[in-house]
């Protein structure tokens, strides 16, 4: 992974951790605007766990993409953004396309 600004190893969690919350805070704008849910909720504390979980598991992917710190800020942000139903959505169409017209074995 190349070096981040010549900062300690705790900078790429700490950016991409940020942009885990900014995505799920965008996703709770969206939802306060379509009337889904209020400003201020405990929902919104809850998603915090999550932001962050997401935030780190596409940093870990972009190491291993061996991606640069902008490309893996932005991809923190956007799967932040869809959140884990929406990544497990897309994986699950991903693999049946991946195994359409192919036989099963038992």
């Amino acid at each position: 992974m190349p070096d981040w600004n010549g900062m300690n190893e705790a900078t790429p969690y700490l950016w991409t951790g940020g942009a885990g919350i900014l995505g799920r805070l965008m996703f709770h704008a969206r939802q306060v605007q379509m009337g889904k849910r209020k400003p201020l909720t405990w929902a919104l504390l809850f998603d915090l766990p999550v932001a962050l979980a997401m935030g780190w598991i596409v940093y870990g992917a972009c190491v291993w993409l061996d991606l640069e710190p902008q490309p893996t800020v932005s991809a923190a942000i956007a799967a932040s953004y869809l959140g884990p139903y929406s990544l497990d959505r897309l994986f699950i169409a991903w693999a049946e396309r991946l195994h359409s017209g192919k036989p099963t074995t038992n």
